[in-house]
C-alpha cells in the first residue's frame, strides 16, 4: 500500500537511531487489543509506550483549582476537544473567554513526557483527524497517526503482537480511562461536587452548539465532545461497532487496568516541576 505523509513521517521516526515514545489516546482499546497492545508498540519499535489518561488527571486538577478561583464566572466549557474549541472560536466568538484556559490531556501529557524524557521523539496515535493539527502546532508532538493508519502500517510491515505482556509506562493508576465516552470528563473531574447537577450539561455529537446554548441557558458547566458517542466515535477509528459496544469495551479496560500494580513513578510531582499548563484561546 501507498503510506500518507503522517505514516511516512511515524515509520521515518521508527526507523531512526532517536529514542521513541508513543502516546495512545485513551479510545485505544476500541480498535487495539489492550492485553497485547504495548507489546505490539514496542516491536513496531517504541521504547516507550503511555496512554494520556495522567495527562487527563493533570487537566482535572487544573479545572477545578480554575473553577475555585473563578465561582462569579457565568459560565465554563471544556476544551480538550479541539473540533469544540474550533467551532466556538469560528461561529461563537463572544463564547470563547469561557472555555476553559488549559491544555488538552495529549499536550499535557506530552509536555510532562518531554520534561521527563528530553530526548525521546513523541508520537501521537490518534482517534481523529483534528487532533492532527493540535498536535503538530503544539511544537513537542513529533507526528500523529490515526488508529486507522497505524493498523495499516502494522498489517502492511507484518509486524505480529508477541505473546509476552508488556505494560504502559505510567506516572498513576489513572481513574481518566473513561475520558473518552461521552460525560466522562465531568464524572472524573467529580464536577458534581462542585456544580449543582442542573447546572451541568455533557453531550456529545455537539454539532449545534447554537442549540445546545440556547436550550441550556443559565447553566454553568458545559462539558462537550464533537463526535458520536465521544473520542470513541472519531473518524480515525477503524471499528464500526456500535457506540454502546465501544464504550463497553472502554469500561472493560478500566476494570482490567485496576488490577495491574504500579511500579516506583506512582504520583510522584517531580514529574510535573516546572510545567505550565496554560492555555489561550
Amino acid at each position: 500500500m501507498e503510506y500518507n505523509d503522517d505514516q511516512k513521517n511515524v515509520l521515518k521516526i521508527l526507523k531512526s537511531k532517536d529514542k521513541k515514545f508513543l502516546m495512545a489516546a485513551p479510545s485505544f482499546p476500541i480498535d487495539f487489543n489492550y492485553s497485547t497492545f504495548v507489546a505490539l508498540m514496542k516491536k513496531l519499535g517504541f521504547d516507550n509506550v503511555s496512554e494520556l489518561t495522567f495527562g487527563a488527571k493533570i487537566v482535572n486538577h487544573e479545572y477545578r483549582e480554575y473553577i475555585n478561583a473563578h465561582k462569579d464566572q457565568e459560565m465554563f466549557i471544556t476544551s480538550p476537544c479541539p473540533s469544540i474549541v474550533n467551532l466556538v472560536k469560528n461561529k461563537f466568538p463572544e463564547y470563547v473567554k469561557y472555555l476553559m484556559p488549559f491544555d488538552s490531556p495529549m499536550i499535557a501529557m506530552a509536555k510532562i513526557i518531554k520534561h521527563n524524557y528530553p530526548k525521546y521523539k513523541i508520537v501521537f496515535l490518534s482517534p481523529c483527524f483534528a487532533k492532527k493539527l493540535e498536535a503538530k502546532n503544539s511544537g513537542i508532538i513529533d507526528a500523529t497517526v490515526t488508529f486507522k493508519e497505524m493498523k495499516e502500517i502494522i498489517e502492511n510491515e507484518k509486524i505480529k503482537a508477541p505473546k509476552k505482556k508488556d505494560y504502559f509506562d505510567k506516572f498513576y493508576n489513572e481513574y481518566t480511562k473513561i475520558y473518552p465516552i461521552d460525560g466522562g470528563l465531568a464524572k472524573t473531574m467529580n464536577a458534581k461536587n462542585i456544580f449543582k447537577k442542573s447546572e451541568m450539561v455533557s453531550c456529545s455529537d455537539c454539532i449545534k452548539l447554537e442549540e445546545i446554548f440556547e436550550k441550556n441557558k443559565g447553566k454553568k458547566f458545559f462539558d462537550l465532545l464533537f463526535c458520536k458517542g465521544g473520542c470513541i466515535g472519531g473518524p480515525g477509528i477503524l471499528s464500526k461497532e456500535s457506540t454502546n459496544l465501544k464504550k463497553k469495551k472502554i469500561l472493560d479496560y478500566k476494570e482490567y487496568s485496576e488490577q495491574e500494580v504500579m511500579g516506583k513513578k506512582r504520583g510522584l510531582n517531580k514529574h510535573l516541576e516546572g510545567i505550565d499548563f496554560s492555555a489561550k484561546f
